[in-house]
């Protein structure tokens, strides 16, 4: 279970890089701010972004762009890598995804 912790607290934190850096890209359409703490030992695996610009038009085209994520008025986005079904790739591709679905 160490070994599943471990992975899951360095998937999150590639994941929040992967959202910054996407943030830091098209801060003239979008920018978001993740507002679960950074402390790996208060989050868990779960993210919520709030996105700021976009909202539920955002969440709706990653849907469409086949992400499972979760949606909570008025402008966040959860998620959560799964350390025993995603991959540091699948992380990029969230990215990738992420940076598409921008308006």
């Amino acid at each position: 279970m160490d070994r599943i912790g471990a992975k899951r607290d360095l998937m999150t934190a590639y994941m929040e890089f992967v959202i910054e850096d996407i943030s830091e890209k098209n801060k003239e359409k979008c920018t978001f701010e993740l507002i679960t703490p950074k402390d790996k030992t208060q989050r868990g695996a779960q993210l919520s972004i709030a996105a700021k610009g976009q909202g539920k038009a955002l969440f709706n085209a990653l849907s469409d762009l086949g992400v499972v994520a979760d949606w909570r008025e008025p402008n966040v986005i959860r998620i959560a890598p799964a350390p025993l079904y995603n991959s540091y790739e699948d992380c990029y591709w969230f990215g990738q995804l992420l940076a598409e679905a921008i308006q």
